[in-house]
């Protein structure tokens, strides 16, 4: 959709485009019925495309909270009465029996997450009044997962988020971030829901505000044009997406929002003529 119009020496326009995305894989050339994804780090293979869902959708256990107390551990247990997690302690992850076999272990991996977005948009709008002149561009998207894979922990010295400091403790419970262990018995970190974020974001991509010189000015300096404009890139962008940067682009079409380690773009000003 665009709008352009011209007002009592104004001339603005707006322009908004959205599209919707709804996909399913609906035929796969082999038995199984299941193609391998994208594979990450020491996680093994986290995406993966099976007929009946979205292409690439995040391939992991579910999770349901954290232990609070040994007891949990012990009541945490399958159709016959054993325990599924045995060698869980207190602020470990309770993760999901999902095919409810008494086991946890790779047949519970289900689809926790699309990469894909539901909604893609873009704005742009440009005004001109006199000497002056503005532009905008926003793009975002709506209802796409991502792969946070900042939050690993397998390896042991390296750089946290301050998410880390909200981690689970004796002293201050938590139900949404484990403890931290370098002796990981329970497994907390293989792949799971605990790595899947939101990843819609609202962007603004480019803002430019101008001021072209007046003609008689222009004339007695003997310049042909002259105008001078601020403007900055990567502005401002809202989201809910706890990594670098919700932009995430993908290395093959099975590697869509992965987050492994993006360098961020740069938010950039510049002032010229």
């Amino acid at each position: 959709f665009n709008w352009r119009h011209f007002v009592k020496g104004l001339r603005y326009s707006v322009g908004v485009n959205a599209s919707y995305n709804q996909n399913k894989m609906i035929k796969i050339g082999n038995e199984e019925g299941v193609l391998p994804g994208a594979t990450w780090a020491v996680a093994g293979m986290v995406t993966r495309t099976e007929l009946g869902l979205p292409i690439a959708y995040f391939w992991g256990y579910q999770t349901n909270g954290i232990f609070q107390s040994q007891t949990e551990v012990f009541q945490h247990i399958g159709p016959t009465g054993q325990m599924l997690q045995p060698n869980a302690k207190p602020g470990d992850v309770r993760f999901v029996d999902v095919n409810k076999d008494g086991v946890i272990n790779e047949q519970d991996r289900t689809m926790i997450g699309n990469p894909t977005p539901d909604w893609t948009f873009g704005m742009n709008a440009s005004l001109e009044y006199k000497q002056f002149d503005f532009s905008m561009f926003i793009i975002g998207t709506y209802g796409n997962d991502i792969l946070n894979g900042g939050i690993r922990q397998d390896l042991r010295f390296t750089n946290r988020t301050t998410a880390i400091l909200d981690r689970w403790t004796p002293d201050k419970p938590s139900n949404t971030t484990p403890r931290y262990t370098w002796i990981d018995v329970n497994n907390n970190y293989r792949v799971s829901d605990l790595y899947i974020e939101d990843g819609s974001y609202i962007r603004v991509k480019n803002v430019q505000l101008g001021y072209t010189l007046p003609a008689k000015i222009q004339n007695r300096i003997k310049a042909r044009s002259m105008r001078f404009y601020i403007s900055a890139e990567n502005l401002l962008t809202l989201t809910r997406y706890t990594g670098a940067d919700p932009e995430i682009g993908a290395m093959t079409s099975f590697d869509i929002a992965i987050d492994r380690g993006i360098y961020p773009q740069a938010r950039t000003f510049r002032i010229g003529t």
